[in-house]
């Protein structure tokens, strides 16, 4: 009895081994490589396109983006000049407005 119990045993071990041995076909290592190839480059390539995502979405909050506005309460071309703004259309421009303003 015991020794039909070791004998299955050394089978099943060495069925095993045989199948680990297996795996390394050059089939299995030819699709191994082509994933480990392709894997980095799909990353690389996911994260050019959501990098400039994260990167505006972080600029609009530090408040490095600006926009023009008119400024109503200044009304004539020498005290906006004088603010270092631009007179146009008959408004006071200020070309680097902080949205948060």
């Amino acid at each position: 009895m015991l020794l039909s119990n070791s004998k299955a045993s050394l089978k099943s071990r060495q069925k095993n081994h045989k199948i680990s041995r297996s795996f390394w076909t050059p089939t299995n290592i030819v699709l191994l490589s082509g994933s480990l190839t392709i894997l980095p480059i799909c990353t690389f390539i996911i994260l050019s396109f959501l990098l400039p995502l994260f990167t505006a979405s972080l600029s609009a909050s530090t408040g490095t983006s600006h926009y023009s506005t008119s400024i109503p309460w200044i009304d004539n071309v020498s005290e906006c000049e004088h603010t270092g703004r631009n007179w146009r259309d008959r408004k006071c421009w200020d070309n680097v407005h902080d949205p948060t303003f």
